[in-house]
């Protein structure tokens, strides 16, 4: 039977058998998952590397394959090595760690390419090199889940793979040194004052100061108030409170409703970004730091030029690149980070500067350059969903002849890099990044020239 598309229907998942199972690792896939086959189907193992036996389970089957997690190995890898972190194969944080360094890259590329090569799509040779750093203690943010059972026990953490359940962190060795620090004190003082109104704390290590953001659905007492504020001091962190819906909306410890500011810099410390702590702002300030550089060097804006910054933020890329272009407009839809980028182009004094609010999947990109003008460079950060709408309608602005796309997706990024190959660009330059190391997730940046 076939829907109204002309596709086939594909039939509901069934249940997976709750024996475990032995497989035969033969490759991998994108992810970094192992590739086996079962009863006639391919089956992506979590924590199995090629090359390896190993018992697994079954946690997901549907009609064409099934996903499974990896019991015990059997026989393993050379390329397996030990994972440092206790909670490993339970934490949903990471998912890589029993596979060396340089083969998590290598792993993570090799499937991007090989996503653009089924897609027919022309490589550019050679690559550039990948963009590494420190694989441990780099995440200098994370936003963690806090539980209370039913007898008042506290677990602090991330959650299990595909589960909702929360690992209780005793290490995490991604997190900056400052941030993992926190995490048996402040367990400690949450299972001394059994706060269940709690439900996440945001950590965050900006220049030179240590955060947290504590979100609770009910007030919480003055006792604990107290202890809070005298825990903070103890441990050297600021601290603030987010007892509403809408994270721009924080409180100090005193009750009193405040519009914090953190700092990072980039462009060799020239540049000092504020943020308000529910901002995004990516997470390995030595990947993002080294990533500005790269875009600079590959995109080149010219004193000329006019270049447009979408999916801005708080300006990352776009006052890096104002101190080369002779004009630079930034486009965000958050009409908060809108107002941040103004604030940090006014504080850096780039008068040449500007950051408007735009809807980018529903605003025409004619209507939006009837705000901005006639560019002549453009410089693409979504968000997973990537830039299709934007991709469709770029053949038609003929101004445009250099496009910089970074991208946190491989899916996305290869279907926008088929947009952009139909509006007549051709895929110059390609290179990616371990912005996540000991993850699955791979960030991504290409130039793009028109033909």
């Amino acid at each position: 039977m076939k829907s109204r598309r002309g596709k086939p229907r594909s039939r509901p998942a069934t249940r997976p058998s709750a024996d475990p199972i032995e497989l035969s690792v033969h490759g991998t896939i994108h992810d970094g998952r192992g590739l086996a086959h079962h009863g006639g189907k391919a089956v992506f193992v979590s924590g199995a590397l090629e090359g390896e036996t190993v018992l697994a389970k079954l946690v997901n089957e549907q009609s064409r394959f099934c996903e499974a997690r990896t019991l015990e190995v059997i026989e393993p890898s050379s390329q397996r090595v030990a994972a440092p972190c206790v909670h490993f194969g339970r934490c949903g944080g990471c998912q890589l760690q029993h596979m060396a360094e340089q083969t998590q890259h290598a792993v993570k590329q090799a499937g991007l390419l090989d996503q653009l090569r089924r897609r027919a799509l022309e490589l550019p040779a050679p690559l550039l090199p990948p963009l590494t750093g420190e694989p441990w203690g780099y995440r200098s943010r994370a936003r963690l889940g806090v539980q209370f059972d039913k007898t008042g026990r506290v677990s602090l953490g991330f959650r299990q793979a595909r589960d909702k359940v929360l690992v209780d962190l005793q290490q995490c060795p991604v997190l900056a040194p400052p941030l993992a620090a926190l995490l048996a004190p402040l367990r400690a003082w949450l299972q001394e004052q059994v706060l269940t109104p709690v439900t996440h704390v945001d950590f965050i290590q900006a220049e030179a100061l240590t955060a947290l953001v504590i979100r609770h659905t009910q007030a919480l007492p003055a006792s604990a108030l107290k202890t809070l504020t005298e825990w903070s001091h103890a441990q050297g962190a600021t601290v603030w409170l987010q007892p509403a819906k809408d994270p721009m909306q924080l409180l100090n410890l005193a009750g009193e409703p405040v519009d914090p500011r953190l700092r990072y810099r980039v462009a060799d410390g020239a540049l000092s970004l504020s943020f308000h702590p529910s901002d995004f702002t990516q997470i390995n300030p030595a990947i993002n730091r080294a990533m500005i550089d790269q875009a600079l060097e590959l995109l080149a804006p010219q004193p000329h030029e006019h270049l447009l910054d979408l999916f801005c933020g708080i300006g990352n890329f776009s006052l890096p690149m104002a101190r080369l272009a002779g004009r630079v407009s930034g486009v965000e839809a958050v009409e908060a980070m809108v107002a941040r980028g103004r604030e940090n182009a006014a504080y850096n004094g780039l008068g040449n500067l500007s950051f408007f609010a735009c809807d980018l999947t529903r605003e025409p990109m004619g209507r939006l350059l009837g705000r901005t003008g006639q560019i002549d460079t453009l410089l693409l950060d979504p968000p997973r969903a990537g830039a299709r709408e934007i991709c469709e309608q770029l053949g038609g602005i003929k101004s445009v002849g250099r496009i910089l796309y970074v991208s946190c997706d491989s899916a996305t990024f290869v279907r926008d890099t088929g947009i952009l190959t139909q509006q007549g660009y051709r895929l110059t330059q390609l290179g990616t990044m371990e912005m996540f190391p000991q993850t699955s997730h791979l960030e991504i940046m290409a130039l793009f020239t028109r033909q």
